[in-house]
C-alpha cells in the first residue's frame, strides 16, 4: 500500500474496532486487524485499562470492497 512492499499483497484488516462516547453520536475509529480474535482481545484489554468510564466499543466488519466490485457490461 502506498508503495511500500509493492511486490507484496496487502493483507485486508477487515475487521475493524470503533467507539464512541455513549453521549456522543460519531464513531471514532480505533484500530484495524486480520482476524476477530485480535480485535476481541484488544478491546478486552482496553476496557480493563478503563481510561474513560463513558465510552463503548464496536466492531465493524468489512464484507465488501466497493472499489473492486466487479462491473457487468
Amino acid at each position: 500500500m502506498f508503495g511500500f512492499n509493492k511486490g507484496k499483497e496487502d493483507k485486508v484488516r477487515r475487521y475493524m474496532v470503533m467507539g464512541k462516547f455513549k453521549h456522543g453520536t460519531n464513531f471514532i475509529l480505533e484500530k484495524q486487524f486480520l482476524n476477530k480474535h485480535s480485535a476481541d482481545q484488544y478491546v478486552s484489554l482496553m476496557k480493563e485499562n478503563n481510561e474513560y468510564s463513558d465510552y463503548e466499543y464496536f466492531l465493524f466488519e468489512q464484507s465488501k470492497d466497493y472499489n473492486y466490485e466487479q462491473k457487468n457490461d
